[in-house]
């Protein structure tokens, strides 16, 4: 059956979305964006804004933005001055004034207490984009041992959970490539109270983890029949895979959840992982 002309546009521009994400270094023209979207630049323009709700130019921007925003907080060591440049901008003042436009924090305020609503996907791109079908697949997890430290409150505080967890990881003396880092997802945070939302930032062990002052704890994930997804790119931007997996493959395959939060694997971690290189495998478990 043809697709309807607007589903077929609607997969044209997020192919560009996602092109855009993935060559967020590069210099982005409506020329080369258009071809790759296969519209012609004079029409490329209104075209993409129509279907998102903001220009390709400020979405880039943003985009770069969000990006710089990782860097403040997870290399702390790496100046202003430099982010700004990687992130396309003249010379730090430049890049302050687009950030607290954007942000509503200066940079310097930001690395010391982020506010990560802003750059959730969903405030940057404000109007709807059909997503293509992913490819799903049934797997059994096996079960797994893990370090866990419980996060309780608000999710724009996660980021001091996580870097306390790095801290740990260093301490007990592993690094990024060993075991599997995982997030368990008890809730939306969109969906509850900011004191009721729950996550367990975890690693694969081989074996118990002694007491210790960080607080983590030992934990075993339950093997069972799971859905699992590979979501390409920023970890901002992974309710869309979400979504389309609750959304569209859950009613249409028949299958039915198993009461345990959904698995997040973080194939690959470390301050060295750039936004759209990451890869981040989701699991849901299923009966």
């Amino acid at each position: 059956m043809k697709q309807p002309e607007t589903t077929r546009y609607a997969r044209r521009i997020t192919k560009v979305i996602t092109y855009i994400q993935q060559h967020l270094d590069e210099e982005l023209d409506l020329v080369k964006l258009g071809k790759v979207a296969n519209f012609s630049a004079f029409h490329f323009h209104r075209q993409f804004t129509s279907y998102t709700g903001i220009t390709v130019y400020r979405l880039v921007q943003l985009l770069r933005l969000q990006r710089a925003s990782t860097q403040l907080v997870f290399n702390p060591r790496v100046r202003i001055t430099d982010i700004a440049y990687e992130a396309g901008f003249a010379n730090a003042e430049s890049f302050t004034r687009a950030f607290r436009k954007a942000q509503g924090q200066t940079p310097s305020a930001f690395r010391k207490e982020p506010q990560w609503q802003t750059w959730q996907v969903g405030t940057l791109i404000t109007k709807t984009v059909e997503y293509s079908p992913m490819q799903v697949d049934l797997i059994d997890f096996p079960e797994t041992l893990i370090a866990v430290l419980e996060h309780h409150g608000p999710e724009r505080l996660t980021f001091q959970s996580s870097l306390k967890f790095i801290e740990w990881r260093k301490e007990y003396g592993i690094k990024p490539d060993q075991g599997k880092t995982y997030g368990l997802h008890y809730n939306d945070h969109s969906t509850v109270p900011p004191e009721e939302y729950r996550l367990d930032i975890c690693v694969s062990v081989a074996k118990p983890v002694p007491p210790n002052a960080y607080g983590v704890i030992n934990k075993v994930i339950p093997a069972g029949r799971c859905a699992r997804v590979r979501h390409l790119g920023s970890r901002h931007d992974m309710s869309s895979s979400v979504g389309w997996l609750f959304r569209e493959w859950l009613p249409a395959s028949g299958e039915k959840l198993r009461n345990y939060p959904a698995i997040f694997h973080y194939v690959n971690v470390g301050p060295a992982i750039r936004d759209n290189d990451m890869i981040t495998d989701i699991y849901l478990p299923l009966v």
